[in-house]
């Protein structure tokens, strides 16, 4: 009985390559696990939006991204009726407004990551529903999206910054203030809310910086968001271009707009000086003033002069 057992255990170690990706017990319960040569890790999918609002009449891009798709396929399924309407790139149904794109999903995703985008043209309302990214793999994958239709403007996130150009002085503090919100207000959609993300010459305001001094305070309403970036004991590397923008599930999740409809994103032009700078300023913004106060005083002695002259002839 010992030896028909090692010879079984030797010929399954013999047909272990024909078994590849298989997993088989043993007489004594033991479980074999099988994994071909050189096979990574299987799909997985990433990050993405998966709720999406559009307006009759626009179109609407669901994006899927997948890393480690090797040898599987991603087919776009509508789940009201498991109509089928691609596989593997290939669209399988004849509604033209409905096509697919295949392009890498960006930065961040890893080599090899793919982003498969289903795009519903001119939308209908029955377009509305869930719709579910789907990977052949065993057991299947899905990522289920649902896409709101409406009949009435889609609110778009906008952006505004308090003021242009900001000046502190070294060693002083400042605060830059951006206002996000919805227009037109939203009424009951599915809107994320919004948030505001703060750059600095393109590269993300670390709150953790190793010169302290450095906070974020956001008041969030149902259609509307402030936020202050404050500088604390500035110095004149603080000075630079700093960047409020909507994070990236406000603008995707009405990526049905037109992109030029929105404004994602605004600028505050930081100036950092020296107390001399702004002693200056104040000086010059002080003469500026007196000349202007001067100015309506002599125009208006000049316009009273003229009235008693007037009234002197008249007479």
């Amino acid at each position: 009985m010992c030896g028909a057992r090692v010879t079984a255990r030797l010929l399954l170690l013999a047909a272990l390559p024909t078994l590849a990706g298989r997993g088989w017990w043993c007489a004594d319960g033991e479980v074999v696990s099988v994994t071909g040569a050189g096979v990574g890790a299987g799909p997985e999918f990433l990050p993405t939006e998966m709720a999406v609002v559009a307006a009759v009449g626009q179109d609407a891009v669901l994006d899927c991204r997948v890393r480690n798709l090797h040898d599987k396929a991603v087919s776009w399924v509508r789940s009201r009726d498991l109509h089928i309407l691609s596989h593997a790139g290939a669209v399988f149904t004849a509604d033209t407004r409905v096509s697919v794109r295949v392009t890498a999903a960006g930065a961040g995703a890893g080599a090899g990551a793919t982003k498969h985008s289903l795009r519903i043209r001119r939308l209908r309302v029955s377009d509305a529903g869930r719709y579910e990214c789907q990977l052949n793999t065993d057991p299947k994958m899905s990522l289920f999206y649902n896409l709101t239709v409406v009949d009435e403007p889609v609110p778009v996130g906008v952006i505004a910054a308090s003021a242009r150009d900001v000046h502190g002085a070294v060693g002083g503090a400042v605060t830059l203030l951006c206002e996000a919100r919805y227009e037109p207000p939203p009424r009951a959609l599915p809107l994320p809310p919004l948030d505001i993300v703060w750059r600095k010459d393109g590269v993300p305001v670390d709150l953790q910086l190793s010169r302290g001094g450095v906070s974020r305070d956001t008041e969030r309403w149902v259609s509307r968001a402030v936020s202050r970036l404050t500088l604390a004991e500035l110095v004149h590397s603080d000075a630079g271009v700093y960047e409020c923008a909507l994070p990236d599930t406000v603008t995707t999740a009405t990526s049905g707009q037109d992109p030029a409809a929105a404004t994602a994103l605004d600028y505050i032009h930081l100036h950092v000086d020296s107390d001399s700078q702004m002693e200056a300023m104040q000086r010059d913004q002080s003469v500026d003033s007196g000349a202007r106060a001067s100015y309506h005083i002599s125009a208006s002695l000049s316009v009273t002069c003229l009235a008693f002259a007037l009234m002197y002839i008249l007479v």
